[in-house]
């Protein structure tokens, strides 16, 4: 007997829970390695990761400012329903500030920061481009404590309930073992690892991603 690799990929994707019920994953990029095997589907929303960093020498400042910049934050979007925040991760630091300063912007480790993002819904009057510039106008309106600042990632885009699809891609794998083995000529039993994966998300466009399960396939055939 021997084994017959046929597919194997790995790609990564974020995955932000709101609740044990329901969930939003943030696309990762392109990659051509990424299953031959996936649905394109529209995207549900916008992201954009925002980082709220403070650079103050007291520690106990520092902290509060950044809480002060959480709540104005949470306070802004609380008033605009097309912009939804979701809270990521908070590095306190009470250590004294250092005078040497990161060239990473995105570095903690010079002051007490959080990282959270901003999502914008895709509905079919709006776009990354009309997003993103709301994103912007929402975020210079929000003020600024003494020595707070806030820095923007790359938008990327995401959506809700990928898992509501691993049907329909389980039956396109089944599909596409079946087909491989007749182009192949091969016969022989088949295993399947890696079906148990999360759907990954991948962007594709400015508007659409790709969803894909992550498998390795091998057919086991007889020897001569």
């Amino acid at each position: 007997m021997k084994a017959v690799v046929i597919a194997m990929a790995v790609v990564l994707s974020a995955s932000l829970a709101y609740a044990a019920s329901s969930s939003v994953v943030i696309a990762v990029g392109y990659n051509p390695s990424a299953p031959v095997v996936r649905i394109q589907v529209p995207a549900d929303f916008v992201a954009m990761p925002i980082h709220v960093q403070n650079d103050s020498k007291d520690a106990v400042k520092r902290v509060d400012e950044v809480e002060k910049a959480l709540r104005s934050i949470a306070d802004k979007l609380h008033q605009s329903r097309d912009i939804t925040l979701k809270q990521g991760v908070v590095s306190l630091s009470a250590r004294e500030q250092s005078m040497l300063q990161s060239f990473s912007s995105y570095d903690s480790s010079s002051g007490s920061s959080a990282q959270l993002y901003l999502l914008g819904a895709l509905k079919q009057d709006t776009n990354v481009f009309a997003i993103t510039k709301r994103i912007y106008q929402v975020v210079s309106s929000i003020p600024l404590g003494e020595g707070t600042k806030f820095t923007l990632g790359n938008t990327t885009l995401g959506l809700n309930e990928p898992e509501k699809y691993r049907a329909q891609i389980l039956d396109l794998i089944s599909k596409s073992i079946a087909e491989s083995k007749k182009s192949l000529g091969l016969s022989g039993s088949v295993e399947v690892d890696g079906l148990e994966s999360p759907v990954s998300v991948m962007q594709l466009n400015e508007a659409e991603v790709a969803l894909f399960i992550n498998y390795r396939l091998s057919i086991q055939t007889k020897t001569p």
